[in-house]
């Protein structure tokens, strides 16, 4: 019978040294082995907190550097989901879910011992929604590569980025997560086989404009060597605030919460007591859309002046000043508005006949630059998109109301983005159709929409909760497209249109008259001159920025909700 037992403690050892232990600045952590795409073994730490829960008196507060612990912490579990509620997508937006203890992060690496690259995604969800579990953003394409992959949770919502716009309350908060996760991983992330100084941050949609404000911001400056903004800049009207107009929008949240407040420290304490989840109902009380845009609390401007660490000291339209000056790549879908597209019309017609009616005052929430233009300038720019887009004078077609919101929502921020930047950067327009889109779990309308906002994520991701049916053989191929050309941007220095080292040159970003734009409609991306300079011109010269302009020439300008 001694064999028996000899047996079974080889099988226990082989058990437990299949369980990596790794020990951070704070503590001893317990991961565990799964498989790649391709059968690749890799390393998963999934669930590390990084920062003290954000509750009680360390809500609206920045985040606060977590208690060293003993023992080994179990990295096995998803890390729990940042209060939230997803009115993006109509089967959720009745479901408030997730808790204020949500500060963790995850990291896959294929191996422990070597000084890997890493790549840093920020997830979006319109700075109100989202999480980074492995059923959504795993791993499994990138652990194929030779990378370490961070992902990770931040604050949402009013949580995240409710300011009072002064010393008390200046906000930023889910972007300071963002910032202490850099940290974090500049200090632990070579005991997982990752180089600190090679760090890529990226992102889409207010994941994207989260990496922008990244090169923007002085905390971030020093902390990653590339970028990589998917759908998304901090020049995207829905992803800027106002002066004022964040105050304005936290006051009336606090009416509405029953804080009869007279000060900025008096609303604060007053909302440090509502139920979070009440919380959440409050800023859903705000939404109704044909009154304000869908993304109320964006990141703000704080005043670098003051006794706190600021995140942002100057407004990007305004005063665009680049404090990270790293390599980066920027882009969009061809149809990115698709995904809203989708929840406008069903089979037959227009879900929404006021937009028809009433199509200027609409059109500013509707491409979230109500808060940015002057009213006396929305006739003119309704007009000139109407003429545009719906020659015809009716929003019958559901395609071209698609290519209105993706060019006027994506199209101007991508390339003024670029064109601001003092870095070297590249362009891309994701067009490959997967068997999967966005468009198919959004809405009601069953026609086709193009390649929807979100879309080139299918390439990137499993995302086994909404797509469990996974690639087809042709889509397999263009997610290996995406996935070498990134990797390969985030590891080497030179740059290829298909992520391979004898590969045709990617150029760098000139001017938008000379500008290669890199087409990924197959398996086989090609570069095509300019496909949008007359849009991005005509988007250009609206004046959807005119109220911003005045406040900077007159302080005392007045804004609305």
């Amino acid at each position: 019978m001694w064999w028996v037992y000899i047996s079974c403690f080889l099988l226990y050892l082989s058990a437990v040294s299949c369980e990596p232990v790794i020990k951070t600045a704070k503590g001893k952590i317990r991961g565990q082995i799964l498989k790649s795409r391709y059968g690749r073994d890799y390393y998963s730490f999934t669930g590390i907190p990084y920062a003290k829960p954000p509750v009680g008196e360390l809500r609206f507060q920045p985040p606060v550097e977590i208690d060293p612990w003993e023992g080994i912490w179990d990295a096995i579990n998803d890390p729990k989901i940042c209060v939230q509620n997803n009115h993006f997508f109509p089967i959720m937006r009745s479901l408030i879910h997730g808790q204020e203890d949500c500060l963790y992060l995850n990291i896959f690496t294929p191996d422990l011992n070597k000084k890997l690259p890493v790549m840093f995604w920020i997830h979006g969800g319109g700075f109100l929604a989202g999480h980074s579990a492995p059923d959504l953003y795993g791993p499994d394409y990138f652990m194929d590569k030779d990378v370490v992959f961070v992902s990770f949770n931040y604050r949402l919502g009013l949580f995240g980025f409710i300011s009072t716009e002064d010393d008390v309350i200046p906000g930023n908060y889910g972007m300071k997560d963002q910032v202490m996760v850099l940290r974090w991983v500049r200090e632990n992330i070579a005991n997982f086989g990752g180089d600190p100084e090679q760090v890529t941050i990226f992102g889409e949609s207010a994941g994207g404009a989260s990496t922008g404000y990244h090169l923007l911001s002085p905390m971030s400056k020093g902390l990653f060597q590339k970028a990589i903004l998917q759908s998304g800049t901090p020049l995207c009207c829905w992803a800027l605030s106002s002066p004022g107009i964040i105050r304005k929008r936290t006051e009336a949240v606090a009416t509405i919460a029953g804080c009869y407040a007279n000060s900025s420290l008096e609303i604060l304490n007053c909302l440090k007591k509502i139920p979070a989840f009440y919380l959440v109902e409050l800023h859903n009380k705000l939404f109704e859309w044909i009154n304000n845009p869908s993304i109320l609390f964006p990141p703000v401007v704080e005043s670098c002046n003051s006794n706190q660490e600021a995140f942002l000291c100057n407004h990007p339209i305004t005063e665009f000043k680049q404090e990270s000056n790293v390599p980066t790549i920027i882009g969009l879908n061809s149809g990115e508005g698709g995904l809203f597209v989708a929840n406008l019309y069903n089979e037959t017609s227009l879900l929404f006949p006021e937009l028809q009616t009433d199509f200027n005052r609409l059109l500013g929430s509707l491409l979230t630059y109500k808060h940015l233009s002057l009213p006396e300038h929305w006739d003119e720019i309704g007009d000139r998109i109407m003429t545009k887009y719906f020659p015809s004078g009716k929003i019958d077609d559901h395609l071209s109301t698609v290519n209105m919101l993706g060019e006027g929502t994506f199209l101007p921020c991508v390339y003024s983005m670029a064109l601001k930047l003092s870095s070297p950067s590249y362009i891309y327009l994701f067009d490959y159709q997967n068997e999967f889109s966005f468009n198919q779990f959004y809405g009601e309308c069953k026609k086709p929409l193009g390649v929807s906002h979100g879309d080139e994520m299918i390439s990137m991701f499993p995302l086994k909760v909404v797509n469990p049916n996974g690639l087809n053989e042709r889509d397999e191929e263009v997610s290996k497209l995406i996935i070498d050309i990134w990797v390969k941007f985030a590891s080497s220095k030179t740059l290829t249109i298909d992520g391979k080292d004898d590969g045709k040159a990617w150029p760098e970003f000139k001017s938008i008259e000379k500008l290669s734009v890199l087409h990924i409609d197959s398996a086989r991306p090609k570069l095509v001159q300019n496909p949008f300079a007359e849009k991005y011109k005509f988007w250009n010269e609206l004046p959807l920025f005119s109220r911003l302009k005045q406040f900077t020439s007159k302080p005392n300008v007045k804004y609305e909700l």
